[in-house]
């Protein structure tokens, strides 16, 4: 029976509080709206009637409902307490529209009200956050229907709501460094340049290891330099290895910049194993061309689901479909940063324009910031969950290994316990920036199917 839907008792006792207010209300002669669907804070509002002559006055009064079959807190014959949440307090303040706080027991048919502006007028109060209710005062029956009326204010007054709060969750762009290269090893070389040596290992028919950098005539490798071809390159005499962490927790800073040129290194290579370049002139990273200047797609974990992106693709000319106009490479920066002694790389979408998948194409600039201005938080978030999931931990499979010298976990979340609902509360409008800019790259979708060093 694991599988039969249930509803909460507390569900059931919220609802009895709503229908006693509603009982009071339209006994009051006023009407009650419940608000229904999205909610976050009101659970209705009471809208004003003349009784006598059944005429709606036009104001209204926003409705938070608390029920309970238990006792109230700090409850005696005569009065309870009742402790706001701080994010509620400061929704219902937000507004110029009154809020009233109904707490009520419907089983023995018992509801309390107090005005949430007016009782919180007071400095002391609002620090503490309570509410004091007199049982006889503040009862919500006849002798409320003057307050009511007298805190709506004038029907033609206007009245401003809050934005719904909500808990949210931010997602940022910085990517855990989840492992580092186990040991580094530094060693002395009569080698004057990188290129001189990447010109003795092309010789040596040596496989491409890319994974060293050169300064004052010392390499910092994630290789041992005691063996081939390392052994030829460097003084033996000199050969050093130690934790990696002696330099990535390093407070010196030029063992940090050497440092961050090798994790750059690190992360070239393991990005050549995934068709991913990296171009150093303009400091990104893309993704190449097919062989054939075909579609290349990849497939991804985005936010919630599993997606799938193209990431390479041509555009045709709009006179002559027949021609191609440019290419598209999908792209991102890079750059390691450290904040409270951990290593993070930051990752900033990009996109990269090219005219025969190889060459930039000379109005790169231009196309690049008008697709940048027509994409919105989600397509940016959207392409910095492909990112993160492309550069995370992948366990390879039955053609590829795992890289052994750099791996990443997940992005880094912040759950905050206040928000906005932008599907509640953004416009649909387009600012003068966004209409230029579509105007310039309409052709270009974007969907197809701290301290820093």
């Amino acid at each position: 029976m694991s599988h039969v839907k249930k509803i909460a008792e507390q569900s059931l006792i919220g609802q009895r509080g709503i229908n006693l207010i509603e009982k009071r209300v339209l006994g009051l002669g006023f009407i009650w709206h419940p608000t229904g669907g999205l909610e976050a804070g009101i659970d209705g509002w009471i809208e004003l009637r003349d009784s006598a002559t059944g005429e709606m006055i036009g104001g209204q009064i926003l409705v938070q409902s608390k029920a309970t079959e238990a006792e109230f807190q700090g409850e005696s014959d005569s009065s309870f307490e009742y402790l706001c949440a701080e994010k509620d307090l400061n929704y219902w303040l937000a507004g110029s529209a009154p809020v009233a706080l109904v707490c009520s027991r419907p089983t023995t048919d018992e509801a309390y009200w107090v005005s949430i502006k007016e009782y919180f007028r007071d400095p002391a109060r609002r620090k503490a956050r309570k509410v004091l209710f007199d049982k006889k005062r503040d009862r919500l029956d006849g002798s409320a229907r003057d307050v009511l009326l007298g805190i709506a204010g004038p029907p033609d007054g206007g009245a401003y709501f809050a934005p719904l709060p909500r808990d949210e969750v931010l997602f940022s762009n910085l990517l855990r460094v989840s492992a580092l290269p186990k040991r580094l090893h530094i060693a002395e070389t009569d080698f004057r340049s990188g290129r001189d040596i990447v010109e003795y290992l092309t010789d040596a028919r040596v496989p491409r290891q890319s994974e060293w950098v050169l300064k004052n005539k010392r390499i910092l490798s994630v290789y041992d330099l005691r063996e081939e071809p390392w052994k030829s390159i460097c003084d033996q005499g000199s050969v050093d290895d130690f934790g990696t962490d002696e330099w990535a927790d390093s407070d010196d800073p030029d063992k940090r910049r050497d440092f961050v040129r090798l994790l750059n290194e690190c992360l070239r290579a393991s990005l050549r194993r995934l068709a991913i370049a990296y171009r150093k002139d303009l400091d990104l990273y893309f993704y190449t061309a097919t062989p054939t200047l075909k579609d290349r797609r990849v497939a991804f974990h985005s936010i919630a689901r599993r997606s799938g992106r193209i990431v390479f693709h041509a555009y045709m000319h709009k006179q002559d479909p027949t021609s191609v106009a440019y290419y598209r490479h999908n792209a991102f920066q890079g750059r390691f940063r450290r904040f409270d002694a951990r290593w993070y790389l930051q990752v900033t979408p990009t996109y990269f324009f090219t005219v025969d998948g190889r060459t930039l194409h000379p109005f790169y600039e231009s196309k690049l910031k008008g697709i940048k201005a027509l994409e919105r938080n989600s397509a940016v978030l959207g392409q910095v969950a492909m990112w993160a999931d492309i550069l995370g931990e992948r366990r390879g499979d039955l053609f590829t290994s795992s890289y052994p010298h750099l791996r990443f976990g997940e992005l880094v979340r912040l759950k905050l316990n206040a928000g906005v609902d932008d599907k509640a509360w953004l416009t649909t409008e387009e600012d003068a920036a966004t209409k230029s800019a579509g105007a310039e790259t309409i052709e270009l979708p974007l969907f197809r199917d701290g301290a820093g060093e």
